[in-house]
């Protein structure tokens, strides 16, 4: 695993090749299968995973389009639920299920006794390991999928807190 060290002037430098690497090399030697570990020379701290993050973004600003911007706007609007759902889909709707649950208590729809059967019927570790049949595919989404799907989604939850009031 390449080890890359990090100076104070945010120069990237790659011992077993004797050279200074850019953001856009790391990225390649990820792509490549390389399982790159960045360090602070100073500290040694891990900066791998703020590395890597740089490495996307930077590709993001050079593809302007990599992700549709309705979808940058969000994460950024959700905070860090929002990076959650991108990257812990899983735990990201179990979130939901008990934040619409408790919603629903809070409303008087449900009785807490209600909510906690409810959360255990819906979060039952035995309904996620559904496997789906091998001719099954799922189709990849486009941007213009995606801007749709969250307009409609930003619509449905416009229409629900109407519905709360």
């Amino acid at each position: 695993m390449p080890t890359i060290r990090r100076y104070t002037n945010r120069k990237l430098y790659d011992p077993d090749s004797r050279r200074y690497v850019t953001l856009e090399e790391i990225g390649a030697m990820v792509r490549g299968g390389d399982e790159v570990q960045v360090v602070d020379y100073a500290t040694g701290a891990d900066l791998t995973t703020a590395t890597l993050l740089q490495v996307l973004f930077d590709e993001e600003r050079r593809a302007a389009d990599l992700l549709p911007q309705a979808l940058l706007t969000r994460l950024v609007n959700r905070g860090s639920r929002g990076l959650n759902a991108m990257f812990n889909p899983s735990a990201a709707f179990d979130s939901e299920i008990r934040r619409r649950v408790a919603r629903l208590v809070e409303l008087g729809q449900l009785t807490p006794g209600e909510a906690d059967r409810l959360c255990a019927l819906l979060l039952d570790p035995a309904l996620t390991t559904v496997e789906m049949p091998a001719e099954v595919t799922v189709p990849t989404a486009s941007a213009a999928d995606i801007q749709s799907l969250l307009a409609e989604v930003e619509r449905l939850e416009k229409r629900i807190e109407q519905l709360a009031e």
